[in-house]
């Protein structure tokens, strides 16, 4: 059962309007979604799902949404993300890796003791972004404006316009941004953002093992950061890693060749799946962290999802399922003011979704960060409590959900 009403597998055209296409009187668009990543495409699914006709807006060109494949990183996707999305087992057996179990440990020991880490079943799946963006564009008969950068927007009535480059605009009733952390547009809507720098940087990419991961995956809180694996479909012996060191040292270690950068990650994880090894070809990524929230999530014709409207720390790696939540939020309100026969971009309607998506995200993000105080950088007392079996963790009900990715079903 799929909450969207429809399975998005299968294999449609993607319908574009590219630069050399475009008219200067552009019709009005009932809903126009800035921003063709995951968070954009993801809504794109759920409200044609339902039924609506969502125009995408972003500077690539549809031919290259189709051949990017530059994100190197890997989702856990918690069972409700997955139900969401409409995921077919079929696909997640071919592109997934189900995690038998989350094996979690304080990091005070040279290296991971399984015998004193927590162990917390899961039953979330793996996947790769990149394919989960080809499922997505497979699945999905895109309309859009491709080629096209929003330079600013602005309200105008009961539209708000989006001027694009090469002096071209569109009109819609609503706005949906999901144009990322640096959003054009909630800074042309004056939406103000708080952020916090965690002076921290993530390494991701895929790491081969000598001994099989049996679907395990893994997280050591350490001292300045957390070095965590998750296992990879059709590979016993890769798993993807996500690894957290001060933004310093992390620029060093991207620096180093494949095999120091093994070398130095299996003196901070341990031989518990067994000898560590990159290939020379590995690709590797590197972003800095940083959280946000926003005074609001709404404005006139304007609705925020994804890194648009909050980002938070990845050490419970739930920043893609917060996403999908923020889009399944959104889309149940958008049917609501449809069946209603109201306005898309009815503040009033709007409002619903704000009240239904602040109070959460701002609960997982102080969780998220609390947690990285205490177990990153906490003081020694606290961090040896997590050292001898993670006593801490196991009684604090709301962040051992966090780690099993409960909070976000």
């Amino acid at each position: 059962m799929f909450l969207w009403g429809v399975s998005l597998y299968g294999s449609h055209s993607l319908s574009v309007m590219e630069p050399h296409h475009m008219q200067h009187s552009d019709p009005v668009r009932e809903i126009v979604i800035v921003g063709a990543g995951l968070a954009g495409l993801i809504q794109a699914h759920a409200l044609a799902a339902k039924g609506f006709s969502p125009h995408v807006v972003d500077p690539r060109s549809a031919t290259a949404l189709r051949q990017s494949n530059a994100d190197t990183r890997a989702t856990a996707l918690t069972p409700r993300s997955i139900e969401l999305l409409g995921l077919p087992d079929a696909w997640l057996q071919t592109h997934g890796q189900r995690i038998s179990e989350m094996v979690v440990d304080g990091g005070l020991t040279t290296g991971l003791d399984p015998a004193k880490a927590l162990h917390l079943d899961s039953g979330a799946w793996v996947v790769f972004n990149r394919d989960l963006v080809a499922f997505l564009l497979d699945g999905l008969d895109l309309q859009g404006t491709f080629g096209h950068a929003v330079v600013q927007s602005s309200r105008a009535g009961a539209h708000r316009v989006l001027h694009l480059d090469q002096q071209k605009s569109l009109r819609a009733s609503l706005v949906i941004a999901a144009d990322g952390k640096n959003s054009q547009l909630r800074r042309d809507e004056d939406i103000q953002r708080h952020e916090r720098d965690f002076r921290q940087t993530a390494l991701t990419g895929r790491i081969e093992h000598s001994q099989p991961h049996h679907g395990r995956a893994f997280q050591r809180f350490l001292p300045g950061g957390t070095l965590a694996f998750l296992p990879l479909a059709g590979a016993e012996q890769a798993s993807s890693f996500i690894w957290v060191e001060p933004s310093a040292k992390a620029k060093g270690l991207f620096t180093l060749s494949a095999d120091c950068l093994a070398g130095r990650m299996q003196a901070r994880f341990g031989d518990t799946l067994g000898t560590l090894s990159a290939r020379a070809d590995s690709d590797w990524g590197q972003f800095p962290l940083r959280a946000h929230h926003c005074n609001t999530i709404i404005g006139e014709r304007l609705a925020l999802i994804g890194e648009a409207a909050h980002s938070m720390h990845p050490l419970a790696g739930q920043g893609l399922n917060m996403t999908i939540k923020d889009v399944d939020a959104l889309t149940a309100v958008l049917v609501d003011q449809r069946r209603h026969g109201l306005d898309l971009g009815d503040l009033q309607g709007l409002t619903v979704y704000q009240r239904d998506r602040r109070a959460e995200t701002a609960r997982f993000t102080a969780l998220t960060t609390g947690l990285h105080e205490v177990l990153d950088r906490g003081p020694a007392p606290v961090r040896a409590l997590a050292a001898t079996g993670l006593q801490l963790i196991d009684r604090l009900g709301p962040v051992k959900a966090l780690l099993r990715g409960e909070a976000n079903r």
